[in-house]
């Protein structure tokens, strides 16, 4: 795994899991999970069931929006990487090595 996928994955589970677990004590000690209905019925799962999947749930919805942010965040740099080995690039890329470029400047090519 890559160090920086790494990093960016802990960016997005540790505050998510940390605000998933405060939201769920401030909702659970607002809402008792025997007197949830779901679609007009009682909730036939145990308290902890409910727990469990409540704090899925939430930890769910904020690791998405932490995800996001993380996604938004990144670096003029890192969109425009390109990720094929300037060896391997194709021929006309203006990044190839050995190509058109010379010392990181490019002249425009011709078109015919």
């Amino acid at each position: 795994m890559d160090k920086s996928f790494a990093q960016r994955l802990l960016w997005v589970l540790w505050p998510s899991f940390l605000v998933a677990a405060v939201a769920e004590l401030f909702l659970f000690a607002v809402f008792d999970p025997a007197d949830l209905h779901l679609f007009g019925s009682p909730v036939q799962a145990s308290r902890m069931t409910v727990y469990a999947a409540g704090f899925f749930l939430i930890w769910a919805a904020t690791a998405a929006a932490s995800a996001l942010t993380v996604f938004l965040q990144r670096s003029p740099f890192e969109v425009n990487r390109c990720p094929v080995e300037p060896t391997e690039r194709p021929p006309g890329c203006p990044k190839r090595a050995g190509g058109e470029c010379d010392g990181g400047t490019c002249a425009p090519q011709a078109r015919n």
